[in-house]
């Protein structure tokens, strides 16, 4: 699948201010009348497309504001999107391929920690900037040719990482209700998911929760029921799931029909309406933490989430936010890179640089990156509301 996003028609909105380019430029400047090539590897189809979508549609949607306002200092952004349908194999081709065929500026993606850790040496090897705008695992940054600790220069991350999503929900649900027991149902082959198990099993003796069970599975399993009785059996106060794509909606459901009445806590897997509204019923109260809420009320999220429901007809999610926000500082490097259009290896290099120097604000909040290139960033704690929504319980400031 490959499409490619410059002025779309059907996406001409007004800018919304929420900084990244725009502005238009001095026609005589070296960037008036230029084309900035960025690609994104992103997962449209297989267990990532309840999640690689939404981060394609907000991608386009910054895309389409940037160019509607003028482009980067009179440059416009074409981006070109690859799908890897969920494929780690497919993921680094398609990402060769725009870095070495394209000849693209920079990246985004890929969408599942999974393939990131084939994307993204890839895009150091070969000194391409790189922006994961939803791998959350552990070790996509600062050190992503893990085992080797020495941290890589081209790989940057605007998502919410589960080692701060996973411990702050669940200091949260603490903090609320004090549970005292817990199983932790883990898929055990995918990287996204098994770091998730790893991090709920260092996290919750630090609040006395007693964990009675880890129950692994994969994430292939035709039939989890046994694994859901199992969990329900111990009769846990709360049921940890670290799962990607519609996996917990079908965990929330069989353990509801097999009387559990307790908590259901996760990651970022279960932050997108697709999941809630699968879970339905069943996954009212599941709570996770969030990089992103739609009612919060930072300068540009309104402008935000009125032009992306005008684009798509449906509310962003956390997802949509991250794609938008990820293209957002991409322009914003840019514009200030000095770019010359003839040295592409040059040009990236110099992208590079100007990206630890993002000052924006976005829909996830004021936008900087750590000396890390990760990002310290509000965190929210949102609950399914059993309709395909969900509803806000606690904001934490970043520390």
């Amino acid at each position: 699948m490959r499409l490619v996003c410059g002025l779309v028609a059907a996406l001409m909105v007004a800018a919304c201010g929420s900084g990244g380019g725009g502005g238009g430029g001095n026609a005589s400047n070296a960037y008036a009348g230029k084309t900035i090539k960025l690609g994104a590897v992103l997962s449209i189809t297989g267990a990532g497309g309840v999640y690689g979508p939404q981060s394609r549609d907000g991608a386009m949607l910054a895309v389409t504001e940037i160019n509607a306002a003028g482009g980067i200092n009179g440059a416009k952004i074409n981006l070109t999107v690859q799908d890897d349908a969920s494929d780690k194999a497919q993921a680094s081709q398609k990402a060769q391929t725009l870095i070495q065929g394209d000849q693209v500026l920079a990246l985004l993606g890929p969408t599942l920690s999974n393939s990131a850790v084939g994307v993204h040496p890839l895009a150091e090897n070969l000194k391409t900037p790189i922006l994961a705008v939803s791998t959350t695992g552990i070790h996509i940054v600062p050190d992503c040719n893990y085992p080797t600790t020495t941290p890589c220069q081209y790989v940057f991350r605007d998502s919410l990482g589960e080692e701060t999503a996973i411990p702050d929900n669940i200091k949260s649900y603490v903090n609320d209700a004090h549970p005292k027991t817990g199983v932790l149902l883990v898929a055990n082959d995918d990287k996204f998911s098994s770091d998730g198990g790893t991090i709920v099993q260092s996290t919750v003796g630090q609040y006395n929760i007693t964990l009675l069970k880890t129950i692994p599975f994969s994430k292939g399993a035709a039939d989890l029921s046994p694994f859901v009785t199992e969990a329900v059996k111990a009769k846990p106060d709360v049921i940890f799931i670290t799962s990607l794509g519609g996996i917990p909606a079908k965990i929330m459901k069989a353990a509801r029909n097999q009387g559990f009445q307790g908590q259901f806590l996760g990651g970022n897997g279960f932050n997108t309406a697709t999941v809630s509204a699968d879970a339905a019923a069943a996954g009212k109260g599941a709570r996770s933490a969030s990089a992103w809420y739609i009612g919060n009320n930072f300068p540009s999220n309104a402008g935000f989430v009125s032009a992306y429901k005008k684009a798509y007809s449906k509310d962003p999610d956390q997802f949509a936010a991250q794609g938008y926000t990820g293209v957002k500082i991409l322009a914003d490097a840019a514009k200030r890179a000095n770019l010359t259009f003839t040295d592409i290896a040059g040009d990236r290099t110099k992208l590079r640089s100007t990206m630890e120097t993002v000052n924006i604000q976005s829909p996830l909040g004021p936008f900087q990156f750590n000396s890390s290139h990760d990002v310290k960033q509000t965190v929210w704690i949102i609950e399914m509301d059993g309709a395909g929504g969900f509803k806000l319980d606690h904001q934490i400031q970043p520390s």
